[in-house]
């Protein structure tokens, strides 16, 4: 495992993952999973990173600081 890899998790582009959010949030028919994915894209959107850790199994983003 490299220095920046995380077990569980995958590293991701964080403006690519923006983009993905919106279209999931367009998408979504549970009012549940759309507030959870705004939630997602307001967190992401704070950040200045270029990439993230995004959980394998949950919805949690990890920022990574350069």
């Amino acid at each position: 495992m490299g220095d920046k890899e995380k077990e569980g998790y995958n590293i991701v582009n964080r403006e690519s993952e923006i983009d993905n959010l919106i279209q999931w949030i367009s998408e979504a028919k549970s009012e549940n999973d759309k507030f959870s994915m705004k939630e997602d894209l307001q967190t992401l959107m704070s950040w200045d990173c270029e990439n993230v850790y995004s959980s394998e199994s949950t919805n949690e983003y990890i920022e990574i600081k350069d």
